[in-house]
């Protein structure tokens, strides 16, 4: 009689863990279900493949940032080029780039780089042509994480570049003319406009 009160304890003390015990691990059927949790919405932005760059800035954008007719010269993923056709003799090209680098701290590397290129190569011409350098730049504070503008000018050649760095992309809109950029009334706020633009297609 007292081994089968016994026994009656322990089964009942069995069916007492059993009820009270904690979660019980998922079986092997439950845990090899897919997860259909969403992404963040960073991770799924990061992942979306870029536009190609000639759809950042359309022809007819690009006409009316150099306010006058263009063509397409280049067309890459990364590059795109529109050249002026209005007037031949002074030809003026828009230039669009645009990359992703594997981390935010190389895309800051990478603005640092973009931002400095125009005043060396500029050097180079004016050191070549016995022209003084005439360089400016300004910084846009509401314009992705980080923006740019500069312009400069050497004898025959004058630039106006704005570079934007927005989380591990880098847009570059070059604008580069046989005349001084700076005649194009109004130009430094069309690209700024186009920049703009650009960043909500991305």
């Amino acid at each position: 009689m007292r081994v089968v009160k016994h026994k009656l304890l322990v089964s009942l003390s069995l069916m007492s863990l059993c009820a009270c015990g904690g979660e019980s691990a998922p079986s092997s059927k439950e845990a090899a279900w897919p997860s259909f949790e969403a992404p963040p919405a960073e991770k799924v932005a990061e992942s979306k493949p870029l536009p190609r760059a000639c759809e950042l800035v359309t022809g007819e954008e690009a006409s009316v940032v150099l306010d006058q007719p263009t063509g397409l010269m280049g067309d890459e993923v990364e590059n795109c080029v529109w050249a002026s056709a209005g007037n031949p003799g002074h030809i003026t090209m828009l230039m669009v780039q645009i990359g992703r680098e594997h981390s935010v701290e190389e895309a800051e590397t990478m603005f640092d780089a973009m931002t400095g290129l125009p005043g060396d190569l500029n050097a180079m011409i004016n050191g070549q042509l016995g022209e003084r350098m005439r360089k400016s730049g300004q910084e846009i504070d509401d314009l992705g994480d980080a923006a740019w503008r500069s312009a400069s000018n050497a004898d025959l050649i004058g630039t106006e570049q704005l570079v934007v760095r927005q989380g591990r992309v880098v847009l570059q809109i070059n604008i580069t003319g046989m005349t001084k950029t700076g005649k194009l009334d109004g130009l430094s706020q069309r690209v700024e406009v186009a920049a703009r633009r650009a960043l909500e297609r991305i």
